[in-house]
């Protein structure tokens, strides 16, 4: 991710053009592990992007096969028990 984003910028509504700090790769780090612990038995795929094109095709994949696949959710989702 570090070589990645070694020359990208952050573009917000206050700053433009503003450098990716090493706080802010530690803090991008910090929190996508956080994600993977608490969440990671949901993801199906992780999709890095050290190369756009590669992970626009392994993101479209992905699409194509959660449309194309049954996907299990939970039940009360789709139904309830309170029926009047």
């Amino acid at each position: 991710m570090r070589q990645t984003r070694k020359n990208a910028r952050i573009i917000t509504d206050y700053y433009v053009n503003m450098k990716f700090k090493e706080e802010d790769l530690q803090e991008m780090e910090d929190s996508a592990k956080k994600m993977e612990a608490q969440f990671g038995q949901f993801f199906d795929q992780v999709i890095v992007n050290d190369n756009l094109q590669e992970a626009s095709a392994q993101l479209l994949s992905a699409v194509h096969r959660a449309q194309d696949e049954p996907q299990w959710v939970p039940a009360i989702w789709i139904c309830s028990d309170t029926q009047p």
